[in-house]
C-alpha cells in the first residue's frame, strides 16, 4: 500500500490547474490532438449510477479533421499565440443514458474556440442565424479556491453545472498524471478524479437538478491516437478503481464499430505501459496494481461485456465483470497522402455495473456485499489516429 497523499499548498495545486488552460502549442504536430472532458455520476440510489453523462471540448491538428463525421475542422501547429490567447477549431460532443437508453451526440457541434490562459476559460460557440447558439464552454469557478463551470448546449440538451474537489487526496486534487516530452512527440493529461458537481440539466427526459461525483480530464497527445482500455469506477463510500492498457493489435486496422468473431480473436493484443489503483474513499490507502486485464466477452448482450482482473506482488488482487448496458461513440477521421489514405480512431465508452466483485486489498478482503454496487465507464478504443 502506498503513501497517503501528502499535505500539498494551495499554490501548488495551482500550478497544476493552471495546466487545464494551456495545450501546449510548442510541443504539438502533425498528430497532435486535445481532449478537455467531464464524466458525470449523478447521486442515485444505489450509489453513483446507473446514469451517466459526458460532455467533452475535442481538437486536433490538420488541415481537414473530422470529428463524428462534422464537416472538417482544421488546427495549424505553428499557429500564433498571441497574449496567452489560443484560437483554434474544435469540436463539443457529448451524452448521457442509464440502464433504460442511452442519448447519444445530444451535443455535436463545430466552432471556433478561444483558450485564454490568463482568463483561465475556454469557449467553443457558434451562433446561429435565430440568435441562439450551440457549443460549450469551462471556467474556472471564482467563489472557491479551485473549481470549474462548464455550459454546455446542443440540439437536445443543455447542461451549467460546477464541479471542484476537496483537494486533500490524490482524487480530489488536479494533478499531473502523466508527463512524456520527447523529439518524438509525447503527452501530459491533467486529471481531477473525483470532484462533487452539482447543476441545472435540461435532457431528452426533461430538466432537472443533479449532483454527485465528478471525472475531470485535460488530455494532449502529440503521438498518433492508438487502441487503448480504460475504466473509471466508483463505489457508494467514494472508493474508485481504474485501469489503463494501452495496446496494439489487429484492432488498430479495425474502422466503425465491429467486432472480431471469437472472444480469442478480439483478445489478440500486446498490453504496452499500463497502470491500475485501488483509492479507499473512506479512509487512507492508495493501492497501485502491475499485473492487468481487461478482456472483451463477446455474445453477452447488445453490447460486450469485459472480465476484469488486476493484481500486484503484495497479494492485492480485484476481479469483476464489467456488465455493459449502455454504449456512445465518438470518431476521429485525418485525410493524410493528400488524401489518398484516412486514418480513423473510434472511441466507444460502456457504462457498465460491477457483477462478481471479489479481492484483497491491504488485508480486507472486498466483494458486492462490503463495497455496495460500483458503477463505471469503460472505454474501448480501436484504429489509429494517425
Amino acid at each position: 500500500m502506498t503513501d497517503p497523499f501528502e499535505d500539498r499548498t494551495l499554490a501548488e495545486h495551482r500550478r497544476v490547474f493552471e495546466k487545464i488552460w494551456w495545450q501546449n502549442p510548442e510541443r504539438q504536430n502533425a498528430t497532435s490532438s486535445s481532449w478537455w472532458f467531464f464524466l458525470l455520476f449523478p447521486d442515485g440510489e444505489e450509489g453513483y449510477g446507473p446514469r451517466q453523462l459526458m460532455f467533452s471540448i475535442a481538437a486536433c491538428v490538420g488541415d481537414e479533421c473530422r470529428v463524428n463525421d462534422l464537416p472538417p475542422q482544421g488546427m495549424d501547429s505553428d499557429r500564433s499565440v498571441v497574449d496567452g490567447v489560443d484560437r483554434f477549431n474544435a469540436t463539443t460532443v457529448g451524452w448521457s443514458g442509464d440502464d433504460d437508453v442511452v442519448h447519444d451526440h445530444v451535443v455535436r457541434q463545430s466552432a471556433e474556440a478561444v483558450l485564454s490562459r490568463d482568463d483561465q476559460r475556454l469557449e467553443a460557440w457558434t451562433d446561429r442565424e435565430d440568435g441562439s447558439r450551440r457549443g460549450s464552454e469551462i471556467a474556472a469557478l471564482s467563489d472557491r479556491p479551485l473549481g470549474l463551470r462548464a455550459h454546455v448546449i446542443g440540439d437536445d440538451a443543455e447542461a451549467e453545472f460546477e464541479a471542484w474537489g476537496a483537494l486533500d487526496s490524490k482524487m480530489t486534487s488536479p494533478r499531473r498524471s502523466l508527463n512524456i516530452d520527447t523529439p518524438l512527440g509525447g503527452a501530459e493529461v491533467v486529471a481531477w478524479r473525483q470532484m462533487e458537481f452539482e447543476g441545472e440539466f435540461d435532457l431528452p427526459d426533461g430538466p432537472e437538478t443533479l449532483s454527485g461525483s465528478c471525472y475531470f480530464q485535460r488530455v494532449c497527445f502529440d503521438v498518433p491516437l492508438m487502441p487503448w482500455k480504460w475504466i473509471w469506477a466508483i463505489f457508494p463510500d467514494g472508493t474508485s478503481f481504474s485501469v489503463l492498457i494501452p495496446f496494439i493489435g489487429p484492432q488498430l486496422f479495425r474502422r466503425g464499430y465491429e467486432f472480431f468473431s471469437s472472444n480469442r480473436l478480439e483478445r489478440l493484443t500486446i498490453p504496452l505501459r499500463q497502470s491500475g489503483f485501488w483509492n479507499w474513499g473512506s479512509k487512507d490507502g492508495h493501492v497501485e496494481f502491475d499485473t492487468l486485464s481487461v478482456e472483451p466477452l463477446l455474445g453477452t448482450g447488445e453490447q460486450p461485456d469485459f472480465e476484469v482482473r488486476v493484481e500486484n506482488e503484495d497479494g492485492d488482487h480485484v476481479r469483476f465483470v464489467a456488465r455493459t448496458y449502455g454504449h456512445a461513440r465518438n470518431w476521429l477521421d485525418r485525410p493524410r497522402l493528400g488524401g489518398r489514405f484516412t486514418s480513423h480512431w473510434s472511441y466507444n465508452e460502456y457504462m457498465f455495473r460491477m457483477a462478481g466483485l471479489a479481492g484483497r486489498i491491504g488485508g480486507t478482503s472486498i466483494d458486492a456485499e462490503s463495497m455496495g454496487t460500483g458503477f463505471g465507464t469503460l472505454e474501448y478504443s480501436t484504429g489509429l489516429g494517425l
